[in-house]
């Protein structure tokens, strides 16, 4: 064996020694861990409702709002889910969406003494109307849409029958003009 070899041999016998591991510190020594905060329940149930809203699930997650403020009736979060149960109503996407109903929500939660989301409740009250606007003159339309398809059908209706009237009396006089005279 040569001496390179055996230095690699003694490098790799250096290499599997394991240290001990340190003493544990003292009792004196030992510096209290500061205990992590508790997570509020409101993170957890706004996840899960935000999950719920994204997969369509608009029922589940207004019950699972309902059970949160039931839960904590006097917390800052419970204000903070009867905002989203508003949010909830106005979202379009939701198979229970009425205007009116919506409307109301936002309202009660506007009425509420500590909202914090007065603004954005203000904001989407204000879209509301505005969705409400335009949903009366898109219905105006299409009402005097109708009302001009109805005028044009009878009009087209009046000139098909004149018409008919016409070609009859055509079909009449050439009857008569090809009859022979006696």
């Amino acid at each position: 064996m040569n001496v390179r070899q055996l230095a690699v041999w003694l490098l790799v016998l250096a290499s599997c020694r394991h240290p001990r591991p340190a003493a544990p510190p003292a009792a004196a020594d030992t510096v209290a861990i500061p205990a992590l905060p508790v997570e509020s329940p409101w993170v957890g149930t706004l996840a899960a409702v935000q999950t719920a809203v994204d997969s369509g699930r608009f029922a589940a997650a207004d019950s699972m709002l309902t059970a949160f403020e039931r839960a904590e009736p006097d917390s800052p979060d419970a204000n903070e889910s009867a905002f989203w149960r508003a949010m909830l109503r106005a979202d379009p996407r939701n198979p229970d969406f009425a205007p009116n109903d919506a409307r109301r929500s936002i309202e009660a939660y506007l009425a509420t003494p500590n909202g914090r989301r007065r603004t954005e409740a203000s904001v989407m009250l204000r879209m509301l109307a505005l969705s409400d606007s335009l949903r009366a003159a898109q219905a105006a339309q299409r009402s005097a849409a109708d009302a001009r398809d109805r005028v044009r059908d009878e009009e087209v209706q009046k000139l098909r029958d004149d018409l008919q009237r016409t070609q009859a009396e055509l079909d009449r006089i050439k009857r008569r003009l090809a009859s022979p005279k006696p």
